[in-house]
């Protein structure tokens, strides 16, 4: 048996409830197996539940964009960070550390050089 969300390999049951390993979504026993423990009394009917749990959203926040803005190596690091689980927060805070990149390299390039 598999998992209805992630698709990962169910094991045994043990109690009337299962909670998927790796996506924690939580189950009654009964919509795998309609047979499971039949000795017990059922002429109680009860809801059930699925409780998916959220994943963070996929994008940078207000905080890191400014930090990336400020201290730009932060934003290529983010975005090697970032790159494979948040793709989103990642382009973003590379294209931040790009154009500041860009934006350094030109105001050393166009510098005269003399002080003062």
């Amino acid at each position: 048996m598999k998992c209805p969300n992630c698709g990962a390999q169910i094991g045994k049951f043990d109690s009337e409830t299962y909670i998927c390993k790796y996506c924690r979504s939580t189950f009654h026993a009964r919509e795998f197996d309609p047979g499971w423990n039949e000795d017990q009394d059922t002429s109680d009917v009860r809801e059930i539940h699925h409780y998916h749990h959220q994943e963070a959203p996929d994008k940078l926040s207000m905080g890191m964009g400014c930090l990336c803005f400020f201290f730009f190596p932060l934003g290529w690091i983010i975005y090697f960070i970032y790159r494979d689980s948040s793709p989103r927060k990642a382009r973003a805070a590379m294209i931040i550390a790009a154009v500041m990149t860009v934006l350094l390299l030109i105001g050393i390039v166009s510098g005269d050089g003399t002080a003062g």
